[in-house]
């Protein structure tokens, strides 16, 4: 890996989305931020992705076709959202989930943990 692994983000909350660059940026990473499916499409294809954390629900589309695209390219990711392991697709079921509201500290191992897996 070169430099910096870089994090998708896909979150529509602004605030919730800088709040987690930040605290990426603390933790060694580069936060890549995409705010929808579309934007998060053409960042896996035009940049390098190392891991990435989903939000489920962005404004009024769902970010499943983009952790599709992620399992297809075998970039790691986990959900970031308060939806639960019963409201996914049945194949994306087995994916780390980490529950907002969320501990950093869970959040932080988890996101190692994709690096590592």
């Amino acid at each position: 890996m070169r430099g910096k692994a870089r994090i998708l983000v896909v979150e529509d909350d602004l605030l919730l989305a800088e709040t987690l660059g930040d605290h990426l940026l603390e933790w060694g990473f580069e936060p890549v931020p995409a705010a929808s499916v579309d934007d998060a499409f053409c960042l896996i294809l035009e940049s390098r992705i190392d891991a990435a954390l989903l939000d489920v629900r962005l404004r009024h589309e769902l970010s499943y076709p983009v952790a599709y695209a992620l399992r297809d390219r075998g970039i790691p990711f986990l959900f970031l959202t308060s939806y639960g392991r019963a409201d996914f697709p049945p194949d994306l079921r087995s994916f780390p989930l980490v529950e907002k509201p969320f501990q950093l500290r869970a959040l932080r191992a988890a996101v190692r943990s994709l690096l590592e897996g």
